[in-house]
């Protein structure tokens, strides 16, 4: 009989560091190879990034595709976070869900795994908000409650969204797709 191993944070990250160009997720005490990023996807990050960039400078900061400490047994990477801002700009350690302003998953070819495993993960470790963009569209949860968020939207496109701990960050949703 297969015995299946689970992995703590620790493990993953010296996993990590003999493994510098493979981009690992630690999700349920799970490892995931993450897939490559394609150019459709680097480039619907940038936009948002360049959209909310001037609009949070000061009020937050703001991480690519960096750890989020969330348990033991949870260190995802998420595409987008906006923190809160720390003098030593999250060097001493991960940011946990109580500094996330907003959280970004841009998951085109990964959206049945972003909206079933690792939004209600996002809910249950109390991450405020998360815009989910995928194929529908962006999709926005607020105010998590246990494993899901009590509000979920859809943004069309022209309408102007603004994360709901940083309303002067609102922006225009007309992405370049």
């Amino acid at each position: 009989m297969a015995v299946r191993h689970r992995f703590k944070v620790e493990e993953v990250s010296a996993l990590s560091a003999m493994l510098p160009e493979t981009r690992l997720e630690l999700l349920e005490g799970e490892v995931y190879e993450m897939a490559p990023i394609s150019s459709e996807h680097a480039g619907l990050l940038d936009w948002l990034l360049q959209a909310l960039a001037s609009r949070t400078l000061g009020q937050a900061h703001i991480r690519v595709q960096s750890p989020l400490y969330l348990s033991p047994e949870n260190l995802p990477l998420p595409d987008l976070l906006l923190l809160k801002p720390r003098e030593d700009f999250y060097t001493q350690s991960h940011p946990t869900p109580k500094e996330v302003l907003l959280l970004v998953e841009v998951g085109f070819s990964t959206y049945a795994f972003d909206r079933g495993v690792k939004l209600p993960l996002y809910a249950r470790h109390g991450v405020p908000e998360v815009w989910l963009w995928g194929p529908e569209g962006l999709e926005v949860h607020r105010e998590p409650q246990e494993t899901t968020y009590r509000h979920r939207f859809l943004v069309e496109r022209g309408e102007r969204i603004a994360p709901l701990l940083l309303p002067r960050a609102e922006i225009l949703w007309t992405p370049p797709l």
